[in-house]
């Protein structure tokens, strides 16, 4: 089994619910000394921790200590029992097969989360780096019921694009920022979307030569983005 084919197996190995067959090749894998899959082990034990850490236990009712105990009494045995427990037996196991393949969504929708989570930490730290360098000029945009925000640009870092109270777009359509010249065509400075409070914080790494930049621009462009603005745009915020 490759590394590719054990990529959605790794929660379950951890959780001990993993088809023998499946588990005996991530186990042969370990013991051989594989980092791929010793990384995948402890990043999935770390997921299934932080996972529990979030289920909170509600205690049982009081009634259901009884229907327990009376399901599992001794009972003399006879054919209409022997049928009752396969059908009971056979519930169990779909029951089993359902939980598992709801731990397996949720799993991986948990680490798509951590995923979007470490990205926008990445991009808030790359902007604290970028609004601490000296000869960052600040410039504000925005009206009433409009697109607000502040644009934060130095020459040697970039820019930073905060705004709130954008437009909610189709899932074909993305925001683009641009850098436009006193003259000539715009020069695109990244691709971006908003959440769903309609904000966002954009760092883009694109040199921006204030001598030449006479304004940021953000327009809505294909999802791939454009290679100049197709629509006119919805923020211009002047650095003149």
């Amino acid at each position: 089994m490759t590394h590719s084919e054990m990529e959605e197996l790794y929660e379950l190995f951890v959780l001990g619910t993993l088809e023998r067959e499946s588990a005996a090749d991530i186990e042969q894998h370990l013991r051989e000394g594989c980092q791929h899959c010793a990384t995948k082990v402890r990043e999935a034990t770390s997921l299934m921790a932080a996972f529990g850490s979030t289920v909170e236990i509600t205690p049982p009712p009081a009634h259901l200590r009884e229907r327990v105990l009376s399901s599992v009494r001794p009972a003399t045995p006879n054919r209409r029992s022997r049928a009752t427990s396969i059908y009971v037996l056979a519930g169990l196991c779909a029951a089993l097969l359902a939980v598992c393949v709801w731990l397996g969504t949720e799993t991986r929708q948990l680490r798509s989360r951590l995923t979007e989570a470490a990205q926008e930490r990445n991009a808030l730290e790359s902007a604290l780096k970028s609004l601490g360098r000296s000869g960052t000029r600040t410039v504000q945009f925005g009206k009433a019921n409009q697109p607000e925000g502040k644009v934060f640009v130095n020459p040697s870092g970039g820019l930073v694009f905060v705004a709130d109270r954008l437009p909610r777009l189709a899932s074909n359509r993305i925001f683009q920022l641009w850098l436009v010249p006193p003259t000539g065509a715009p020069r695109s400075a990244g691709l971006f979307r908003s959440d769903a409070n309609g904000s966002s914080v954009t760092v883009s790494s694109v040199a921006v030569d204030l001598a030449t930049t006479k304004a940021v621009a953000v327009s809505v462009e294909p999802a791939s983005g454009s290679s100049a603005p197709t629509t006119t745009p919805i923020i211009v915020a002047g650095l003149e």
